[in-house]
Formats: structure tokens, C-alpha cells, sequence
């Protein structure tokens, strides 16, 4: 995956949950609609200064259904239940300590998926998760999300947050909503390549392989997991 361009978002932080989201526009339609939630480590019963090492732990990853929004506009999930989140009251019947996800799955709908054309249709959700305890807010928050079948790209996301709002101790969950392919385009950055300098293709039939990375200043982490598309 070749890096390329990166495009820095505007974070908002709460005391109790912080959540962020972007989402950039190409011909009056949003194909990048990447968030991040997390849940601060007091509110986990965590002292805030208890940390192994200054660095990112990688938790669980996976391909999900995709969220419906609610009334606000707002994915359903990810989401904690706690009022500082933008979609809390979908999560709001779920006692604290919880968070809810879209049902993960390893098999998934090759024609929904395959977004060959102009239109964009999301058809799941790449989510994952991860403790940061860097305590680094100087530092950007830099994700990539990469999708291969074989040697060919389905989807390469590069993507800055600016810098990093978590402190030490946060369980942060990084989702977007997404589809694989090339949207009828052609060349590097095309389709689910966007702010990428690789160029995607069709997916077909078969196995394919997610690769998410975190990175906040020094520390790196990342997570695989495949899909199954039939």
C-alpha cells in the first residue's frame, strides 16, 4: 500500500466519551464516512495513570453489517452507551460497559458488495478496536485500511484525524462504512483507492484479506482478518 495524501479532521472531545467522525464529499456523495468513538478509562473503573507502556494495544477487528442511521443521521453503531455520544440514544438501553457493533461475519454478499459502478452502496462495516495508552495528544492519529484479493486492491483508505484526542487509558473503536472497487473509475486513487496512490479493481468471487493500521507518533499497531465474498 502506497501512502499518498492525507487529509486532516477536526476532533471534538468530551469528558466522559469522545466521539469523532469526518466524512468528505466527491460529486455530492460521501464514499469516506471513516469515524472513531471511544470510551476513556475512568469510565471503565481504570485509573487514567495506570499503563503498562506508552503505547497503542491492538484489540478485536472485523467485517460487520452495516449500521442503519438514526434519526439524527447518525450510524446506529458502533456506540457506547453514555450521553456524550452523538448516537447515544441508540445504545441507551444497554447497560454501562457495554458497546454495541454490527454483527461480524466472514462471509459476505459478493453483488452488494461489488461496487462496479458510479453510485456508491456501502454494503458493510470495517470496525476495529484498540487501547491507547501513549497519553500523546501532539502526535496525528493516522489509520490505513487496505483490502486485497491476491496482489490486487479492493480498497486502500489512508487517513489522518489530526492529532490525537484520546488520553492514555481510551478503548477506541476506528469504523467505516464501505463497499470494494472501482465506482467506474480508472487509474490510482480510483474507486475504494481514495487518498491512495493504488489503483483498485473489481472484487470477484473468493477470499480477501483486511489490513488495518493505527499509528499515534512512534507506536504502531495493525490487525488482518478475511472475508469471504460469494
Amino acid at each position: 500500500m502506497t501512502k499518498s495524501r492525507l487529509f486532516p479532521l477536526a476532533l471534538s472531545t468530551a469528558m466522559v466519551a469522545l466521539l469523532v467522525c469526518g466524512q468528505h464529499a466527491l460529486a455530492q456523495e460521501s464514499r469516506l464516512q471513516i469515524q472513531a468513538h471511544a470510551l476513556p478509562a475512568i469510565d471503565r473503573g481504570v485509573s487514567s495513570d495506570v499503563v503498562e507502556k506508552k503505547i497503542l494495544y491492538q484489540g478485536a477487528s472485523g467485517f460487520g453489517i452495516l449500521p442503519p442511521k438514526d434519526a439524527n443521521g447518525d450510524d446506529e453503531w458502533p456506540c457506547f452507551p453514555n450521553p456524550a455520544n452523538a448516537n447515544y440514544a441508540d445504545c441507551s438501553s444497554i447497560a454501562t460497559g457495554g458497546v454495541v457493533i454490527g454483527t461480524p461475519g466472514y462471509t459476505q454478499s459478493l453483488a452488494a458488495c461489488d461496487d462496479n459502478t458510479s453510485t456508491i452502496s456501502n454494503c458493510g462495516q470495517i470496525f476495529w478496536f484498540y487501547e491507547d495508552d501513549t497519553g500523546d495528544s501532539t502526535d496525528d492519529l493516522i489509520v490505513t485500511i487496505a483490502v486485497k484479493q491476491g496482489k490486487n486492491y479492493i480498497a486502500d483508505v489512508v487517513y489522518d484525524f489530526g492529532p490525537n484526542p484520546f488520553p492514555a487509558g481510551s478503548v477506541v473503536i476506528i469504523s467505516d462504512d464501505t463497499a470494494f472497487g472501482t465506482l467506474a473509475e480508472s487509474g490510482p486513487g480510483n474507486g475504494f483507492c481514495y487518498y491512495s496512490t493504488e489503483t483498485c479493481v473489481n472484487p470477484k468471487a473468493g477470499a480477501a484479506v483486511a489490513t488495518v493500521t493505527t499509528t499515534v507518533g512512534t507506536s504502531t499497531i495493525k490487525s488482518t482478518f478475511s472475508i469471504f465474498l460469494k
